[in-house]
């Protein structure tokens, strides 16, 4: 006789409302399909003679998808350069990196990890426009900014010190020394010539 028809996920967890049944339960139909949809599948078919079951692995795959792309940056000479590229993806992504539309070649300064560019000692040349490329089965996307690499001697035209400080006796004074610089300036102090020396005060 026709057979009763009946599906069930192998894993045991309940099919979630959105699942409809065709045809007398012999096809079934599973809208909007997400990862949480993947699993073994069994169709359970039986009558008076007996009973048999189908079995078939349903897998998810997806396209690659900026979690975070790159983006422009501006940093110090002789600074290191940290650039995360993370895509998400079914099967996870594979990254490839370029440079002005060259490949990037990997040397002791540049290191790729797992999608993340790391250049350290960072020099003028370095400047550029970089591409991160993720790429997994089922597609390729990229993302580009600009890696602009600075260099100035000490200059304190937007940091001005005070030309006259007044304060009373026992109380605090503070001098800031805020040069822009890149990299990063050494600061020294002195009083009419002479070299401060830290202490107590």
């Amino acid at each position: 006789p026709v057979p009763q028809i009946n599906w069930r996920r192998t894993d045991g967890l309940p099919f979630p409302s959105k699942i409809k049944l065709r045809k007398s339960n012999g096809m079934i139909e599973i809208p909007n399909f997400q990862q949480e949809d993947a699993g073994l599948y069994e169709c359970i078919t039986e009558n008076s003679r007996g009973k048999n079951i189908a079995r078939g692995r349903l897998t998810y795959y997806a396209k690659p998808h900026w979690v975070q792309p790159i983006k422009d940056v501006e940093v110090a000479v002789e600074d290191t350069l940290s650039w995360d590229c993370r895509a998400s993806g079914k099967p996870k992504p594979s990254y490839r990196w370029l440079k002005n539309g060259e490949q990037l070649a990997i040397e002791g300064r540049i290191q790729i990890e797992n999608g993340a560019l790391t250049i350290s000692n960072l020099n003028l040349t370095d400047s550029g426009r970089y591409q991160c490329i993720a790429e997994n089965k089922h597609g390729v996307i990229s993302s580009s900014a600009e890696l602009r690499v600075v260099a100035s001697a000490p200059d304190f035209s937007k940091s001005p010190m005070k030309k006259l400080i007044q304060v009373q006796i026992g109380s605090t004074v503070d001098f800031e020394c805020k040069p822009k610089a890149f990299p990063k300036a050494k600061c020294s102090w002195k009083k009419g010539g002479e070299q401060l020396q830290e202490n107590e005060r």
